[in-house]
């Protein structure tokens, strides 16, 4: 991943320290904690996403002990990856009313060809 200038630095050590603060903002919150996998994932997700749309991604715990990693474009178009503690994910994506989504047992094989398109199609 080559990193352009130091926004893209920033964008992507911003998201990182917000996955960093995800537990205590879990505790703040009276979420359950993100599991260690969880978070191992978030991470490694979210620098193969940035890799993909360098942004500011939006880092956060869910009431169900995920790890979001959300790319809202502020125009009605979305992709949300959430990291579960059991080492699955699910992304969901909007575009303009239009849903679509995808399970993953396992986050081995992310970011497949589903979450490349969505992140493609959230840049234009």
């Amino acid at each position: 991943m080559a990193l352009k200038n130091k926004t893209d630095i920033s964008e992507l050590n911003d998201a990182l320290r917000d996955l960093r603060e995800a537990r205590d903002e879990a505790r703040d919150e009276g979420f359950p904690q993100p599991s260690k996998i969880a978070l191992e994932n978030a991470e490694r997700l979210l620098r193969g996403m940035y890799g993909i749309f360098p942004r500011r991604f939006e880092v956060y715990p869910t009431p169900d002990g995920e790890i979001a990693i959300d790319a809202p474009d502020g125009q009605g178009r979305s992709v949300i990856l959430l990291c579960d503690s059991e080492e699955g994910a699910l992304c969901m994506v909007n575009m303009n009313g239009h849903h679509r989504r995808a399970r993953y047992s396992t986050t081995e094989t992310l970011p497949d060809g589903f979450v490349h398109e969505a992140l493609a199609e959230l840049k234009r």
